[in-house]
C-alpha cells in the first residue's frame, strides 16, 4: 500500500515537471514569434519608408507644375500610395513605437493637416487645379523636416526595441534552458529513483519467492503437524508431518472439514460452536490462545493426546485458520512412567520412615525391660565383678538406645520435624557423667578416657542438652572403637561473647586416622570407611552424618583433623545462652530439692508386661504402692475406683491408647482429673508432644525410663510440705503480699482474681470474644499480669500463650488451652488458700 502511493507521487511529480517544461517552451515560442512579426512588419522599414514617399511626392509635385506631365491619376496614385505608408507608421509595431515617444507623437500630429489635403484630394472627382496642386506641395514641403525627423526618431527607437528584445530573449531562453537542464537533472534523479525502486521491488520479489519456496519447505519438513483450514473449516493445506500423525494423505484430506477428520466425535460439538463464536465475536477460547492439550483423531479412528496451537489470519478470500498439532502421546507415556516412579519412590520412602520409626520403638520396648533390670540389679548386692559386668551392659545398652536413636532422627531430619527441646544443664556434669557411662567400654579395651573442662565452661547453659549429649556419645563411641591403643581425650572450653558463648568440645583418639581423601565421607549418612581404609567399620554409618545435622540445626557444627597414624580429632562447636542471660526460662530441669520421701500411690499403664513389671517393681522397691493396667481403657476403669498421686501412662496401647486415656481423665471429672500424669513413648518425645500436651499430661519421658529418672519424678511429688510447688520461681511472691495486706485483705484480691479469671473463662467458652482476636488478648494480657503479680508462675505461660495466638489471629486450640487453664486454675486457687492459711 506504501510503495503504490509512492510511485503514485513520482509519477506525479513527473508529470508537474513536463507540464513545467511544457509551459517554458510554449513560452519561448509565443517570444519568437514576437520576434518573428516584428521582422515580418518591418518597422524600421515602413517609417523610413515614409519619408521616400514624401520626397517621391514633393518631387512629383514639383515636376507636374514644371512640366505638367503627370495626370491627375498618377498624382492621385501617389498621395494614395503616401497616405497608405502614413497609414502602415501610425498602425502595427511603428504606432507602438511612436506612441512610446512623446516627440514622434507631437510630429506624426503634425501630419494631420497633411493627411486631411491628401484625402480631400485623392477623394475628388474633379481634374486638380494648380492650387490645389500648390497647396499640396507646400504642406509637403513644409512637413518634410518632420517626416525626416519622424525616420530618424523611428529607427533609432525601433533598433532600440529590437535589441532590448534581443536581450529579453536571449535571457529568457538562459533561464529556461538552465531549468531545462535542472528539470533534466530531476527527471533522470527520479528515473534513477524509479529504477532503484524498480530494482528492489524485483530483489523484494525474488526473497519473497524464496521465503516462499523457504516456507513451504520449512512447513513440508516440520516435525510437527500443520494443518490450514477456511473459515467454512474445510482443510486448504496438509503438509507431510500431518500425513504421518492423522495417516491421511493430502489429496484424500484436501477439501474436507476438520469435524469429519481428526476432531473426536465428543469433542465435534464444541469445535463446531466455538469456531463460529470465534468468527462472530473474535474472542478466543483456543484459537490465539496459546499451547493447548487435546484429543485428536487419526484414520484409524485412534484417539490420542496431541499439542495444538492454533492461529488465525486474514487476506482477501477471507479468514483463515493455521494449526501446528504434535503428537505429546510418547511424552504423556514418559510423564506417566516418571509419575509413577516417583510415587514409588514416595511409597518406598514413607516405608523407610515408617520401618525406621517401627523398628525403634520395638527396639526401644525391650531396651527398656533390659536397662530396667540392670538398674534394679545394681541396687543389689554384687560382687565386684558382678557390679563391672553390670556397667558394661548398661554402658552397652546405652550405646545401643542411642544408635535406635540414630534411626528415628534419620525419619525427622528428613521430614524437618527434628526439634531442640531446651533447658538448663550444668556443662560439667553433663560431660562428666557421659564418661563415666563410656569409661567401661574405653576401660575394656585398656583406654584411657581424659576429660578436661576449662574455666569458661564450667557453669550451668541453656540448650538441648540431650541433643549435646547423643552428639557426644557419638564421637566418644568413635573413638573408643576406632582406638586400640593410647587414649581418648574429651577437651572442653568456649568463648563467652555479648549474647551466647561459644563452647567447644574436642575429642581426641590415637587411632590409625583417615586419609585425607575420605575426611569428607564420613560425614555422609550411610556410609562407612572399610578396616582397609585404615578405620574399623561401623555397622550403619549414620551416626556422624546425624550428628553433624543436628548440630546445625543448633547453629553449630563439627569439623574433622586426622592425621594418618597419629590419630582424629573430632570438634563440636555450638553456640549455647549462659543460664543467668535467660530470665524467666522454662528449663525442664528445676534445682533438685531433697525431698522428705513419703509413700505414693502410682498408677502403672503399660500393655508390655515386662516393662510393666521392670516399672512396678522399681516403683515398688522405692516404696511406693503400685497398681497396674494393660490399656488406657482398663486405666479408666481403675481411675473411676481409687484416686492416685500419679499415673505412669504409655502412649501406645492397644484398646485406648494413653492420649484418649488422658483426655477422658481430665475431662471426666473423676477423682483423677487432676492427677499428675507422665506419659511414656518408645516414639520420639517431638512426635506426641503436642497431642500429650493438648490430652492434658503435664510431661512425658522417652523409654526407657531410668531409675535416677524415675526418682526425680517421684520427688516432685513426694515432699513433706507440698505448699512451695505453688511457686516455685517466686517463692515469696504471696508471702509479701500476706504481709503488706494482711492475710484477709490478700485472701480477698485472691478471690477477686480467680472470680475474673473463671468469667474469663466462661466469655471464652461461651464464644463472647469469636470474632474479636484482639479483645481475647487484651483480656488474656490482663489476667496475665495479674497471674504475675500473685506469683502464679503456672497461669502465667498459659495466659501468654493464648495472648500470643490471639494477637496472631486466631487461637486454634482454645477449649483445649481453657481445659489446662482451668485445671492449673483450681490447684492455684486451693494451694493459695492453704498458703494464706498457714501462720505468718
Amino acid at each position: 500500500m506504501n510503495s503504490g502511493k509512492y510511485r503514485l507521487s513520482i509519477l506525479a511529480g513527473l508529470g508537474l515537471l513536463v507540464l513545467l517544461l511544457g509551459l517554458m517552451v510554449t513560452n519561448l515560442l509565443s517570444q519568437l514569434r514576437d520576434l518573428s512579426t516584428a521582422q515580418g512588419d518591418s518597422t524600421q522599414w515602413s517609417i523610413s519608408q515614409l519619408d521616400t514617399e514624401f520626397a517621391n511626392l514633393n518631387a512629383d509635385l514639383l515636376d507636374q507644375l514644371a512640366t505638367g506631365r503627370f495626370s491627375d491619376e498618377d498624382l492621385k496614385l501617389r498621395v494614395d500610395i503616401t497616405l497608405s505608408r502614413l497609414d502602415i507608421v501610425n498602425s502595427g509595431r511603428a504606432a507602438r513605437i511612436i506612441g512610446e515617444n512623446d516627440e514622434l507623437t507631437s510630429l506624426i500630429r503634425d501630419l494631420g493637416q497633411f493627411e486631411e489635403l491628401a484625402i480631400s484630394v485623392s477623394d475628388s472627382s474633379n481634374p486638380l487645379t494648380d492650387d490645389q496642386i500648390a497647396d499640396l506641395l507646400t504642406i509637403v514641403t513644409e512637413l518634410r523636416p518632420n517626416v525626416r525627423r519622424i525616420a530618424l526618431l523611428g529607427l533609432s527607437l525601433s533598433a532600440e526595441q529590437s535589441q532590448q528584445r534581443r536581450a529579453q530573449f536571449a535571457g529568457q531562453l538562459r533561464r529556461t534552458g538552465g531549468i531545462a537542464i535542472v528539470l533534466l537533472v530531476l527527471m533522470g534523479a527520479l528515473l534513477m529513483l524509479l529504477d532503484r525502486m524498480f530494482r528492489q521491488a524485483a530483489k523484494n520479489d525474488a526473497a519473497l519467492q524464496s521465503s516462499a519456496k523457504l516456507l513451504s519447505s520449512t512447513v513440508s519438513a516440520s516435525l510437527d503437524a500443520i494443518v490450514t483450514a477456511n473459515g467454512a473449516g474445510e482443510i486448504i493445506d496438509f503438509n507431510a508431518s500431518a500425513e504421518n500423525v492423522f495417516g491421511w494423505s493430502r489429496s484424500e484430506i484436501i477439501g474436507k472439514s476438520m469435524e469429519e477428520t481428526f476432531i473426536p466425535h465428543h469433542m465435534r460439538d464444541a469445535h463446531h460452536n466455538g469456531m463460529r463464536r470465534y468468527i462472530k465475536t473474535g474472542q478466543p477460547r483456543v484459537v490465539d490462545a496459546g499451547r493447548v492439550e487435546l484429543s485428536a483423531l487419526r484414520k484409524s479412528g485412534e484417539e490420542f493426546p496431541v499439542e495444538l496451537n492454533i492461529t488465525s489470519t486474514e487476506d482477501e478470500d477471507g479468514v483463515k485458520f493455521i494449526a501446528y498439532i504434535r503428537d505429546i502421546s510418547e511424552r504423556k507415556i514418559a510423564e506417566q512412567e516418571l509419575v509413577d516412579a516417583r510415587d514409588r519412590a514416595e511409597r518406598t520412602d514413607k516405608a523407610k520412615s515408617q520401618f525406621l520409626t517401627l523398628i525403634s520403638h520395638e527396639m526401644r520396648t525391650p531396651l527398656n525391660g533390659i536397662m530396667g533390670v540392670l538398674d534394679l540389679l545394681k541396687t543389689t548386692k554384687l560382687s565386684s565383678v558382678q557390679e563391672r559386668y553390670a556397667d558394661i551392659a548398661l554402658a552397652s545398652s546405652e550405646i545401643l538406645l542411642e544408635h535406635t536413636n540414630e534411626a528415628l532422627d534419620v525419619t525427622r531430619i528428613e521430614t524437618g520435624d527434628l526439634k531442640l527441646t531446651l533447658q538448663q544443664f550444668s556443662l560439667p556434669e553433663l560431660v562428666n557423667g557421659l564418661a563415666d557411662v563410656l569409661e567401661p567400654l574405653a576401660r575394656e579395651k585398656e583406654l584411657r578416657l581424659i576429660v578436661e573442662l576449662g574455666d569458661p565452661v564450667c557453669m550451668d547453659f541453656y540448650g538441648d542438652k540431650n541433643r549435646i549429649r547423643q552428639i557426644l556419645t557419638n564421637l566418644i563411641g568413635n573413638a573408643i572403637k576406632f582406638s586400640d591403643s593410647g587414649q581418648i581425650t574429651v577437651k572442653v572450653d568456649g568463648i563467652h561473647g555479648p549474647e551466647h558463648s561459644s563452647v567447644k568440645f574436642k575429642v581426641s583418639d590415637t587411632g590409625s586416622g583417615i586419609e585425607p581423601e575420605h575426611q569428607e565421607q564420613v560425614f555422609d549418612a550411610f556410609v562407612a570407611l572399610a578396616p582397609s581404609e585404615g578405620r574399623q567399620s561401623r555397622g550403619d554409618g549414620l551416626g556422624l552424618s546425624i550428628s553433624q545435622k543436628i548440630a546445625r540445626r543448633m547453629d553449630g557444627d563439627i569439623s574433622l583433623k586426622s592425621e594418618v597414624g597419629v590419630g582424629s580429632t573430632f570438634t563440636l562447636t555450638v553456640p549455647l545462652q549462659r543460664r543467668e542471660e535467660v530470665p524467666n526460662s522454662d528449663a525442664t530441669d528445676e534445682d533438685p530439692v531433697a525431698p522428705s520421701m513419703k509413700p505414693c500411690k502410682v498408677l502403672v499403664v503399660e500393655d508390655n508386661s515386662i516393662n510393666r513389671k521392670v516399672l512396678s517393681d522399681m516403683l515398688e522397691g522405692m516404696g511406693h504402692h503400685v497398681t497396674q493396667a494393660v490399656n488406657g481403657a482398663d486405666c479408666i476403669e481403675k481411675s473411676a475406683q481409687l484416686e492416685f498421686d500419679v499415673i505412669f501412662m504409655d502412649i501406645s496401647m492397644p484398646v485406648m491408647n494413653g492420649i484418649e486415656a488422658a483426655r477422658r481423665l481430665r475431662h471426666d471429672n473423676g477423682p483423677n482429673a487432676e492427677t499428675r500424669i507422665i506419659g511414656l513413648t518408645a516414639h520420639g518425645r517431638e512426635e506426641y508432644r503436642e497431642a500429650a500436651e493438648q490430652a492434658g499430661m503435664n510431661t512425658f519421658h522417652t523409654k526407657p525410663i531410668r531409675l535416677d529418672a524415675l526418682r526425680s519424678i517421684i520427688a516432685e511429688l513426694s515432699v513433706a510440705d507440698p505448699v512451695p510447688m505453688v511457686s516455685a520461681k517466686h517463692p515469696d511472691a504471696l508471702g509479701e503480699m500476706r504481709d503488706a495486706l494482711g492475710a484477709e485483705q490478700a485472701s480477698a484480691v485472691g478471690e477477686q482474681f480467680f472470680n475474673e479469671l473463671g468469667e474469663f473463662a466462661s466469655q471464652a467458652r461461651e464464644g463472647l470474644f469469636e470474632g474479636e482476636p484482639l479483645a481475647l488478648a487484651e483480656a488474656a494480657h490482663k489476667m496475665k499480669g495479674a497471674a504475675s503479680l500473685f506469683g502464679f508462675e503456672e497461669l502465667e505461660p498459659l495466659l501468654e500463650k493464648v495472648e500470643k495466638d490471639a494477637r496472631q489471629g486466631a487461637v486454634p486450640d482454645l477449649i483445649a488451652q481453657l481445659d489446662v487453664l482451668e485445671r492449673c486454675a483450681r490447684k492455684a486457687e486451693s494451694d493459695f488458700y492453704v498458703r494464706m492459711s498457714v501462720p505468718s
